[in-house]
């Protein structure tokens, strides 16, 4: 895979210095899409190309608000010795992004800060179900050494709300996202910014014209977090670590491309 640098780093940045590793980050959109799959699959890890090349994932289970259609899983993986959090995206993109708001509402007492309402609705709509999953992982796996927490779509979205305030609670987490629209306003990006000594690494991949990541509109203050890694042109660009996106990045898209959101590090949905 060719790489394109769009600025060399010396420092470190929010999260840590920049290192991307990419067969973590396609194990790990494998697994954003499997989410796709039905709860049978899921439960007994039978979910195409994703169980084949990732056999290792145990003691998978679903969690789901059916009336609010929200739905992901939580399993370990006997590999990396992490639990790991996933969240599904919409399953009809295009009536998502036709009925798209654009409404911002508090996020909670310690971020002052605003979110899109739709995506916290959605979260709050499987908080409870995942944190107490969450809790029984954490027993049941006492040696764990990393929590991933992972979506496409509004899945990442989704994983980006739980992981900051997972991180805000003192537990450790690393985030990566695949096609995630911005979820909130100038102060939630710095709020984000503020749990970096919990927030292991955090990756925003987006795969070169994707729509998704550019709604909600930035000029309706919605701002992304950081690190983008820009898929383009055969390669892919680590973005500047920077408040309101590198514009040299994705944002530079003008027009958006449905067909480029199901598809990310030469993955897509699995047949299940």
């Amino acid at each position: 895979m060719r790489i394109m640098m769009s600025f060399f780093v010396l420092a470190f940045i929010s999260v840590n210095a920049i290192t991307y590793d990419e067969a973590f980050a396609k194990e790990f959109a494998a697994l954003s899409f499997a989410a796709y799959c039905p709860q049978t699959a899921l439960n007994n890890w039978n979910v195409g190309y994703v169980s084949s090349l990732y056999p290792e994932y145990k003691n998978v289970q679903v969690f789901e608000n059916v009336l609010a259609g929200n739905y992901g899983y939580i399993a370990w993986s006997t590999k990396r010795n992490a639990i790991v959090i996933v969240f599904r995206g919409s399953s009809n993109i295009q009536n998502w992004i036709s009925n798209i708001s654009f409404s911002k509402t508090s996020f909670n007492s310690q971020c002052g800060c605003q979110v899109h309402k739709g995506f916290l609705d959605a979260y709050k709509s499987v908080k409870s179900q995942i944190e107490v999953l969450l809790a029984q992982y954490i027993k049941s796996y006492p040696k764990y050494t990393q929590i991933v927490i992972t979506g496409h779509s509004l899945g990442g979205a989704i994983a980006t709300l739980f992981a900051v305030e997972q991180a805000a609670a003192g537990t450790a987490v690393k985030l990566t996202t695949y096609g995630s629209p911005r979820v909130g306003d100038p102060a939630f990006y710095d709020w984000f910014i503020k749990q970096s000594s919990k927030i292991q690494t955090a990756f925003r991949v987006v795969h070169e014209s994707d729509s998704v990541p550019h709604l909600p509109l930035y000029a309706m203050g919605f701002y992304h977090i950081e690190n983008e890694i820009w898929y383009h042109n055969g390669g892919y660009i680590i973005c500047k670590a920077v408040k309101g996106e590198d514009k040299a990045c994705s944002y530079q898209v003008n027009n958006g491309n449905n067909a480029d959101h199901s598809t990310y590090i030469g993955l897509t949905y699995p047949s299940c």
